[in-house]
């Protein structure tokens, strides 16, 4: 980790000063107020950076007095967003970081994640089940399914290379066609088929087209559809 070799105690500690930690749980501890919740993570980070500190103070509307065990989810997350980006980190490790927050609060968390790892060089890697915000912050994403990466790319990459194919015939099939490489998944419904091509779509285009009668249309995929088209076929 960032070229340090994590077997090493004293290596280890080092790497963890360079990493902020947002878990899914939220638990921080709950007899301290925000106030002396950042009092006592400070000294920890030679890089804390106050004047982050006191950005996301105001921006996130925490109250210094309040105990963290009288605040909601979503404030908690805000706490741990703060502490974990304000020491300094080189990278951002976010689990969920977004739960329990309002609408309004993840876009505006979500715009500050884009802004800081554009103006700092922060790597952020970013755990949800909320595609659409995954969709709107990432460079590259993985999906997961039962512990394994069934997909890994840039994003942009992904949404240029997919697209649904809906192909409706003139009368129903009576056996299904054999298609080109590249069809990944294949429903079908009655007259019509729905195909995710994940590569070779000009050809399944034409493929489609070559069928008497056939119509084809095509449309762009969001980052949901190839997930759930994944996770349902295993």
């Amino acid at each position: 980790m960032f070229g340090l070799p994590v077997s090493d105690p004293r290596a280890s500690i080092e790497a963890r000063r360079r990493i902020g930690f947002v878990t899914e749980d939220k638990e921080l501890y709950p007899y301290m107020t925000v106030d002396q919740i950042l009092r006592f993570t400070r000294p920890f980070f030679s890089t804390w950076r106050s004047d982050l500190e006191q950005r996301y103070l105001k921006m996130f509307e925490l109250p210094p007095k309040c105990k963290v065990a009288d605040l909601s989810k979503g404030m908690r997350s805000k706490v741990m967003l703060l502490l974990a980006i304000s020491h300094g980190a080189e990278l951002l490790i976010l689990d969920e970081p977004s739960d329990g927050l309002d609408p309004a609060a993840v876009e505006e968390v979500l715009r500050e994640l884009v802004a800081l790892s554009a103006s700092d060089g922060i790597t952020i890697f970013f755990s949800s089940h909320q595609l659409t915000e995954g969709e709107q912050i990432a460079d590259r994403v993985a999906i997961i399914d039962r512990g394994e990466a069934v997909v890994a790319d840039s994003l942009d990459d992904l949404k240029a290379r997919y697209r649904r194919l809906h192909i409706v015939f003139e009368n129903e099939l009576r056996t299904p066609i054999q298609w080109v490489d590249g069809a990944e998944h294949v429903r079908y419904e009655g007259r019509s088929v729905s195909i995710l091509a994940s590569h070779n779509v000009e050809e399944l285009v034409q493929q489609g087209r070559a069928i008497p009668g056939a119509s084809v249309e095509q449309f762009p995929v969001s980052l949901k559809e190839i997930f759930l088209e994944h996770v349902r076929s295993n």
